[in-house]
C-alpha cells in the first residue's frame, strides 16, 4: 500500500524519463542532419573532382591534334583562346592565364588553360644514332618531348570548384 507522502513519485519519474529519451532524440537528430551535410558535400566534391578530371583528359586530345595538326579544327567548340596552336607550338614557357577549352557537362562549366612549359630531346633515339652525333639533343626534327601544364577547374552547385593540375608530356608521332 502507498503512503500518502509517497503519491506522484512515480509520475516524475516517468517525466524525467521522458526528458531524457527527448535529449537523446534530438541529439541523434542533430547528429544525422550533420552527417546529411557532409555526404552532401562529398557527393559534390567528388562531382567536382569528375569534371576537372574530365577537363584533363579533354586537354591531351586537344593537344594532340593542336601540335600535330597546327589547327584546332575539331574542337572549335569548346577551344576559347583563337591562338592556341601558336602558344602550343611556342619556344618560350607560355604563362597565360586565359582559359583556353571551355565546355559544360550537365550544364555547369569546365575551364581548362594549358601552357606549354619545355621541350626536351630523347635522348638516346634513333635519329639521334642516325645523324651521327653521340650528345643529347643532336639530331633530326622530331625527336622531342613538350612538357605541358594542365589546370582544370570544375564547377557544380553553389559555386563549389575542384581545381586539378596536371603535366602532359607530348611526343610527336
Amino acid at each position: 500500500m502507498l503512503k500518502k507522502e509517497d503519491n506522484g513519485y512515480i509520475l516524475v519519474t516517468v517525466l524525467l524519463l521522458l526528458l531524457v529519451l527527448t535529449v537523446i532524440g534530438l541529439a541523434a537528430i542533430g547528429t544525422s542532419s550533420i552527417e546529411n551535410m557532409l555526404s552532401g558535400n562529398i557527393r559534390l566534391r567528388e562531382r567536382n573532382i569528375s569534371r576537372a578530371e574530365a577537363g584533363v583528359e579533354i586537354s591531351t586530345a586537344v593537344i594532340e591534334h593542336t601540335v600535330r595538326e597546327d589547327n584546332n579544327t575539331g574542337f572549335v567548340n569548346i577551344v576559347t583562346d583563337t591562338s592556341l596552336a601558336n602558344e602550343l607550338r611556342a619556344v618560350a614557357f607560355d604563362t597565360d592565364v586565359n582559359d583556353d577549352v571551355v565546355f559544360a557537362i550537365d550544364g555547369r562549366n569546365v575551364a581548362v588553360d594549358i601552357d606549354r612549359m619545355y621541350s626536351r630531346p630523347i635522348p638516346g633515339s634513333a635519329m639521334e644514332f642516325a645523324s651521327g652525333y653521340d650528345g643529347v639533343g643532336k639530331g633530326i626534327s622530331g625527336n622531342f618531348y613538350a612538357f605541358y601544364r594542365i589546370n582544370s577547374t570544375g564547377v557544380d552547385l553553389a559555386d563549389s570548384t575542384a581545381d586539378i593540375g596536371a603535366i602532359y608530356r607530348y611526343v610527336p608521332k
